[in-house]
């Protein structure tokens, strides 16, 4: 039985958790004596137009890319079967779990001044003095966007182009239609509300990206998250920081507004997959040969700066033509890194691992308890409203939760309210899916046999969701590793994780130690990743993967 009252309290209390602290940066921004005419000022001013420049245009360029990048490679994986196909859309789509201080450290090791590509540059070409220079600054952010978006853009595409049934060019090559002319007329139309709707995607994350542009880009290079930042953390400037964070959520209004609108596209054109044909080497030896040297360069972006980071904290020095060694390893337990980070290696992992799993248990159960209520229902503006915190900024959330109560609750407490927010709207996606899917059938008719709410529960309901459970908890864990900036916001500098000392280890250049500390949260990174997959391979029956 149902209870009244539940499904409404519930999704009250959530909607005041997660908004609550945004309506006070905006209160903040915009209801203080001068409010509007230092708005109008400062929108007339030089440094907004430089950083709004700024910030959209790494985004532009950031989402432009790592879509024209992946097109061909989503036509060969929506196109064909091939050996390992599965393998690979797995193996592709790990940087996007990635937490961003790895992929900014897995760029610096492979493409910094020192790093592996520049002494190979330096190797095939003596004495021309080729390097790759422009790692800290728009290159480098757009390049480390890139890596970080592009496969789950290929995959996003790639699944969607198997929707497209192949008879549609069977049939214009029987018209008579040349490929390029099928391609404009027919296929393009079909997957240009999927384009639209992963570019805007890409998008948005770009234009919040904190992480990349924080350590890349340094003070020279601002996004408005990053200036946000800055005059929080370090300007004590915090009317400004309000008012900063308040134009970043009109901006976002209208980013989410057109994603809103590519969503619906994507719904109205979505289709069945359909059976595909393999790819043949011997009767397509060039199309095969392109596909392959297309994989052999996309899997050499993705996995060679991801190898280096191992293979560097391994030898001495962190220097690539340094002696093997394990003596980087044995400097995390060492003062040098205390100093730096702040804390013993231990603490480190221990905080780490106890505010993630708090909060992937807790988004979990708060998702699940959600959907479990509003099981029997449709999707709706409730359902909208608590999606939306995917596109408030991580930043202002956490900014709004100090002012918001303080001091006055620890630390910790401020960092796993401020992941929740973070995590809900996968989680809740996630398990309102998977609620829905299997109906009330089996509920019925348990309970016509005389089982009780907890029996229910335990003997049916749980073991049906047990999977898309874990899956969810996963996703939680694998959002709170990544983190950075509210860590950064409200730890108050006495909560340090892995992201932080990582951070801390990069700007103290104990490059030897961040490599080693690196590798270890790669390795935790790739097992979440893998408990995700396996999970998602065995949700088959009720997710159509």
């Amino acid at each position: 039985m149902r209870r009244p009252g539940w499904g409404h309290l519930l999704p009250a209390c959530l909607l005041v958790l997660f908004y609550l602290p945004v309506l006070v940066v905006l209160g903040q921004a915009f209801l203080r004596p001068n409010a509007w005419s230092e708005l109008v000022s400062f929108l007339d001013s030089q440094p907004f137009r430089r950083i709004l420049a700024f910030s959209t245009t790494q985004a532009f360029w950031s989402a432009f890319f790592s879509v024209a990048l992946a097109l061909p490679g989503a036509y060969f994986f929506g196109r064909y079967e091939f050996p390992g196909k599965r393998l690979l859309r797995s193996v592709m789509v790990l940087p996007f779990m990635l937490p961003g201080i790895l992929v900014v450290l897995s760029m610096v090791v492979f493409y910094g001044q020192n790093g592996v590509f520049n002494q190979w540059l330096a190797t095939l070409f003596p004495g021309r003095k080729l390097a790759f220079s422009g790692l800290y600054g728009f290159k480098g952010i757009v390049l480390t966007h890139v890596f970080y978006n592009f496969a789950f853009c290929l995959r996003t595409l790639g699944e969607r182009w198997e929707r497209i049934s192949p008879q549609l060019e069977e049939a214009s090559a029987v018209l008579g239609a040349s490929p390029l002319r099928t391609w404009r007329g027919g296929v393009l139309p079909l997957l240009a509300p999927t384009i639209g709707d992963v570019g805007v995607l890409v998008f948005l994350y770009s234009f919040l990206s904190f992480t990349v542009v924080l350590v890349l880009g340094g003070y020279l290079y601002q996004t408005f998250e990053v200036l946000i930042y800055i005059e929080y953390n370090t300007k004590l400037n915090f009317a400004r920081a309000s008012m900063l964070a308040g134009i970043q959520m009109a901006l976002l209004a209208v980013v989410l507004s057109i994603k809103r609108w590519t969503q619906r596209l994507v719904q109205q054109h979505s289709g069945e997959a359909a059976p595909l044909p393999p790819l043949h080497p011997k009767r397509q030896p060039v199309r095969t040969g392109v596909f392959l040297v297309y994989l052999g360069g996309s899997l050499l972006f993705f996995l060679l700066p991801l190898v280096f980071v191992l293979i560097r904290s391994l030898k001495q020095r962190g220097l690539l033509d340094g002696s093997w060694t394990f003596d980087n390893y044995r400097l995390l337990w060492g003062d040098s890194f205390r100093f730096a980070v702040g804390s013993d290696l231990l603490t480190v992992i221990g905080t780490t691992l106890g505010l993630s799993i708090t909060v992937g248990v807790a988004t979990a159960i708060l998702a699940y308890l959600l959907a479990r209520g509003r099981r029997q229902l449709p999707w709706g503006k409730l359902d909208l409203w608590l999606q939306l915190p995917m596109g408030v900024s991580f930043l202002t959330f956490a900014f709004g939760l100090i002012r918001l109560v303080g001091r006055s609750l620890h630390p910790a407490l401020l960092i796993i309210w401020a992941q929740v927010f973070l995590a809900f709207p996968l989680v809740y996606t996630l398990l309102r899916t998977a609620r829905r899917e299997w109906g009330e059938e089996l509920l019925a008719a348990a309970q016509t046999l005389g089982a009780s709410g907890r029996e229910l529960f335990w003997t049916v309901e749980f073991p049906l969701m047990r999977k898309a459970l874990g899956s969810a908890i996963a996703y939680g864990i694998a959002l709170s590793l990544g983190d950075l900036s509210a860590v950064l916001v409200l730890g108050q500098g006495k909560v340090i994780t892995l992201s932080v000392a990582v951070y801390r280890l990069i700007g103290h250049y104990h490059f030897p130690q961040a490599v080693a500390l690196g590798t270890l949260f790669i390795i935790l990174a790739v097992l979440l990743f893998l408990i995700v997959e396996r999970r998602l391979k065995h949700e088959a029956g009720f997710f159509t993967n």
